[in-house]
């Protein structure tokens, strides 16, 4: 079974920009950085990504939930939030409106919000692309409740709490990921502005199926149905999906989860790894998964 999330990893064609906008504006620290070497380019089958820029980050808070950029080229055909697989990262924001103001004059474009999802402060979201068009979903969640369910933020920007993930077929999705976590509540149908907008749809009145598998310790995966617009995604040979290429889980026992694995049985000292085995996994629309042990 999935635990948590451990890391997310980004493939980024401006590497030195995302690096430095997410040290100097989310107020993230750099654990680790180094090359990456054969037998891990080797384990994720991108071969040609051995020897590239990575960096592991992670919340000033010392919570040990990372997010990796590794080093590649743009590819060509992509756009932020138009392909099926992972897009974007949502982190606890402690107060979205003082974000917007130091975003202001920043590297990260705000693609959606602020905005007060349920009406009564709870959930207020914000939306940005960073330098090399990476997406982070940003929120502040607020009210013991919600934050008894989702976490909150133990430093301006906080940890990753929930990995959005895009659909083509939500039923089918669902399905596969409900063995793997604590169970799939029923979805419903919702507008997603920032979804929308993406598709040139209009972001008052489209909606969405949207539905969560639900992990430990108050981590969620979403599970946004996409629209016909969407595209596969598309992946340079030998290299890493664009954008947010893989969710790394801490998993109870890796080997025991019955799907098929595309890489297994590998261990890797640096972070998120830890010297802990690894394995792979490949979700529904080719989404990749990480699970750690």
């Amino acid at each position: 079974m999935l635990k948590s999330i451990n890391a997310v990893t980004f493939s980024v064609s401006n590497f030195d920009a995302s690096c430095a906008a997410l040290e100097a504006y989310f107020g993230y620290r750099r654990i680790t950085e180094g090359l990456v070497d054969e037998s891990l380019a080797e384990f994720w089958g991108a071969p040609r990504v051995s020897g590239a820029r990575y960096g592991v980050f992670g919340p000033a808070s010392g919570e040990p939930v990372h997010v990796r950029f590794v080093e590649q080229p743009p590819t060509p055909g992509y756009t932020p939030l138009g392909s099926y697989g992972w897009n974007a990262a949502e982190l606890h924001v402690r107060d979205i409106y003082d974000l917007v103001d130091t975003l202001s004059d920043s590297p990260f474009e705000i693609i959606g919000g602020p905005r007060d999802l349920l009406g009564n402060g709870t959930a207020v979201a914000l939306q940005v692309k960073g330098p090399s068009a990476e997406v982070f979903y940003l929120t502040e969640i607020n009210g013991e409740n919600m934050q008894r369910t989702y976490g909150k933020a133990e430093s301006d920007v906080g940890r990753l709490f929930i990995a959005v993930l895009g659909a083509s077929d939500h039923q089918t999705t669902r399905q596969f990921y409900s063995p793997l976590t604590k169970g799939t509540p029923r979805p419903r149908r919702i507008p997603i502005r920032v979804l929308a907008a993406a598709h040139g749809l209009d972001p008052m009145t489209t909606q969405f199926p949207i539905g969560s598998a639900v992990l430990e310790s108050q981590f969620r995966i979403e599970i946004d149905g996409y629209p016909e617009s969407a595209i596969d995604r598309p992946v340079l040979d030998g290299f890493l999906p664009p954008g947010l290429c893989m969710v790394s889980f801490n998993a109870r026992d890796p080997n025991d989860v019955a799907v098929d694995p595309i890489a297994t049985a590998a261990v890797f000292d640096a972070p998120p790894y830890s010297a802990r085995p690894a394995r792979m996994l490949q979700g529904p629309d080719g989404e990749w998964l990480e699970l750690i042990s």
